[in-house]
């Protein structure tokens, strides 16, 4: 939406120098609130970022909304008249009265990229819903000037009343309403056919319009006789009036969430606000001296106040319904608008591990950038993960299960989810195994002293992958300490390991077990067992083995 009011009839304040329809300056507030009314700016996600056109300084103030300070300043036309955002955030427009032309501002550089020249002393501007047309009044040739925002280019003029203050165009961008300040009308434009539909008739100078969020009802603000008339969408009639205004009224702001509207009462240093439930005045907000135009917040938080009077801008609290802030600009600001600086989208540049079972479960690391606040990480379709912690730069995140094959590991952030790429890419893949067959081969010494018996332990890799490692443990009965060069032996345990074995490759083991202990006549049996191996084991049942022996004397000892 977008609001003005006609030159003679804006406040003054000496020394400054003149300005040309400050009036419609105050309209330009609205520009952002067309945006704020359609769907899309509603979706949209990014840092919030306030336009503030400084009508005397010929530029735009930017200021960032969360830390309320000025962070740069953007040359402009000359007498810009306000600004209004394109709702995919990557424009702002601003119309400049003084040089019959709209500045087109890159919010990703606040720079003006392209300077569009339209008709005499264009007072407003709004954008279509789907940011591709750009209407602007033009005050002196009583008629809308329709920019394409893709070739920054004038595709069509539509005449409408004279002296169009401000424009708003409906959410479904199939109607744009424009205020006739001399002819005491609201003009109906079909954006298909880019032609007046219907004429309205509302209160003697029309200054501002503003779109509720469903579409269904426009309000007029009415500069010539304070009043706020409420248009009816579906028969384009006055519906009803709001209550209770009063002063010098020169814009309207409409809260995105449609609960709430402010009118900027200039002679009154105020800014009053208007239950729209109920269509009366709940209470007025002292701002700045010679407030001009206001803007809400995307979030419906906030409303912005540009007071000419006093080179700044008051925040009000919506809620609070206070000032909480006061931020200087530029000379005699006239309008604002809220952008939204999109969230860069994520970018996955590594996954690490590359690959891992289909059952899932283990811990990878996704590298890339804008990664912060992710809202999900998914490893192919419809599989997300679990876990996931993120900065800037990486997550981390326990991989889902999967089917065999390489899926792309995509990041989900506010800004988006990332592009597919080589780089993300995931490979579910049967781990590799390794058979480990243990055998034990019993050796008995006897001897009239020191009789024993002599072990050998084989560890074979039967396939079909490698052994990285390898854990054998061997019982040994009565607590007996066996003797051994090659392994580990404790009481009772004989613990045998390997490094890596190649496929059909074997290793051997050696240990002593002493026979003087051993009971006279019984059997006793020695176990080997794998208890440990890398990669798995496929098949358990080659997993240990068994040697028993029996002393007679420490002269007959047998083994099977």
């Amino acid at each position: 939406m977008t609001t003005s009011i006609h030159g003679s009839h804006r406040p003054q304040r000496p020394p400054r120098a003149r300005l040309i329809s400050l009036a419609a300056a105050t309209a330009l507030t609205a520009a952002g609130l067309v945006t704020l009314a359609a769907p899309a700016a509603q979706a949209a996600v990014g840092t919030p970022t306030a336009y503030v056109a400084n009508s005397s300084g010929n530029s735009v103030s930017v200021i960032d909304t969360v830390t309320g300070s000025v962070t740069g300043t953007i040359a402009v036309g000359f007498q810009p008249q306000g600004a209004a955002a394109s709702a995919d955030g990557a424009r702002v427009y601003t119309p400049n009265i003084g040089s019959n032309n709209v500045s087109v501002i890159d919010t990703a550089t606040n720079t003006v990229t392209a300077t569009v020249t339209v008709g005499s002393s264009p007072a407003a501007v709004a954008v279509s819903p789907d940011s591709a047309r750009v209407y602007v009044a033009d005050q002196g040739a009583a008629a809308v000037s329709v920019i394409d925002a893709a070739s920054t280019s004038v595709v069509a003029t539509i005449p409408v009343g004279a002296l169009p203050d401000a424009l708003a165009v409906t959410p479904d961008g199939s109607r744009l309403y424009v205020a006739d300040n001399a002819t005491g009308t609201v003009s109906v434009v079909d954006t298909a056919t880019d032609t007046v539909t219907d004429t309205v008739s509302v209160g003697p100078a029309p200054a501002s319009v503003a779109i509720t969020p469903d579409g269904a009802h426009v309000y007029v603000l009415d500069y010539g006789d304070a009043s706020v008339g409420v248009i009816d969408t579906a028969t384009n009639t006055i519906s009803s009036h709001v209550s209770g205004l009063y002063g010098t009224l020169y814009a309207l702001a409409l809260a995105p969430n449609g609960a709430l509207a402010y009118a900027v009462n200039a002679a009154g240093n105020a800014v009053e606000v208007i239950d729209t439930a109920t269509g009366t005045v709940t209470g007025a907000v002292p701002v700045g001296t010679n407030p001009l135009g206001a803007a809400v917040t995307l979030d419906s938080s906030q409303v912005y106040v540009t007071d000419i009077g006093s080179d700044d801008v008051s925040v009000i609290d919506a809620a609070g319904t206070s000032v909480v802030a006061t931020i200087p600009v530029g000379a005699d600001p006239t309008g604002v608008a809220f952008s939204l600086t999109p969230v860069p989208a994520p970018v996955v540049t590594s996954v690490s591990p590359g690959s891992g079972a289909p059952a899932g479960g283990n811990t990878v690391t996704v590298g890339g950038g804008h990664l912060s606040g992710a809202t999900a990480v998914t490893f192919g379709s419809g599989h997300p993960a679990s876990g996931v912690s993120c900065t800037a730069t990486a997550c981390t995140a326990t991989v889902p299960p999967g089917a065999t094959g390489t899926v792309d590991v995509q990041v989900t952030t506010a800004g988006g989810t990332s592009a597919v790429s080589a780089a993300d890419h995931y490979t579910y893949t049967v781990p590799p195994t390794a058979d480990i067959a243990v055998t034990l081969a019993a050796t008995p010494v006897p001897a009239l002293l020191g009789a024993h018996v002599d072990y050998t332990l084989t560890i074979a890799d039967q396939g079909p992958g490698a052994v990285d490692s390898s854990t054998v443990t061997v019982t040994v009965p009565h607590s007996i300490k066996a003797t051994t060069s090659d392994c580990t032996a404790t009481a009772g345990k004989v613990t045998c390991t390997t490094g890596a074995v190649a496929n059909a490759a074997k290793v051997t083991r050696h240990f002593t077990v002493p026979v003087g202990l051993l009971s006279i006549n019984l059997p006793y049996s020695v176990t080997a067992t794998r208890t440990a191996s890398s990669p798995t084991d496929p098949n358990p049942a080659n997993d240990h083995a068994t040697r028993t022996c029996t002393v007679v004397t420490s002269l007959l000892i047998s083994c099977s």
